[in-house]
């Protein structure tokens, strides 16, 4: 429940939580009535979150039909993760060049527990991986570019998306971007980081489905 009713912007958060989460599926419509008993909110500031949610490309108004959770075809995944690499290679690159000691250890401890793993929990990895590319944004020390990435609806739906490939395949090319950051190898942790993104981005059409 929001704790602020008054505030669109709570109601906004929560909602695209919902949807990254599959709480609420793509394609499912969107009963306000019965979001706003849910969420303990009256309908005006629900109705300005969807809008919102719209504008973001997070949900769709079908004329007649109502508002819908929107299910991103395999074109705009493609999209997504287009400007997630154009963003994250300054971040990375960025990053190199100014990362601390103490940020270069944040970022070996959340791949610590797959080193030599033979049975690696998804979900725990998955959450690693989120992170790791959460803090090559924040390690930039771009405030600008931070903010853009962060609050914008891009960081949601590559969570959304999820891990592309298994952790057997992706592990090593994390292992070397940091390696790569660790050498202030801007060029290598930006060609490692692009062949990440691009390998990933090739699966995308296998994946859409679970979408």
């Amino acid at each position: 429940m929001v704790k602020y009713p008054g505030l669109s912007d709570s109601v906004y958060e929560l909602l695209k939580e919902m949807i990254v989460k599959n709480e609420l599926k793509p394609g499912q419509k969107l009963l306000q009535e019965k979001l706003a008993a849910q969420l303990g909110v009256s309908r005006t500031p629900l109705l300005k979150a969807l809008q919102m949610l719209e504008y973001d490309f997070m949900v769709e108004s079908k004329p007649r039909r109502g508002m819908f959770v929107r299910k991103m075809s395999v074109k705009e995944m493609h999209d997504y993760y287009d400007v997630r690499e154009g963003m994250e290679i300054v971040a990375i690159r960025l990053t190199t060049q100014r990362i601390t000691d103490n940020q270069l250890q944040q970022l070996k401890v959340l791949w610590e527990p797959f080193k030599n793993n033979n049975s690696i929990d998804i979900e725990k990895y998955r959450e690693a991986d989120d992170k790791f590319h959460a803090l090559l944004l924040e390690f930039s020390d771009n405030p600008i570019l931070k903010k853009i990435y962060n609050h914008s609806f891009i960081q949601a739906r590559i969570i959304q998306m999820g891990l592309m490939r298994p952790p057997e395949d992706t592990f090593a090319e994390h292992i070397a971007m940091l390696d790569a950051i660790e050498n202030k190898d801007a060029d290598r942790a930006e060609k490692e980081l692009r062949n990440h993104l691009q390998k990933s981005k090739e699966l995308i059409g296998k994946n859409v489905d679970k979408l």
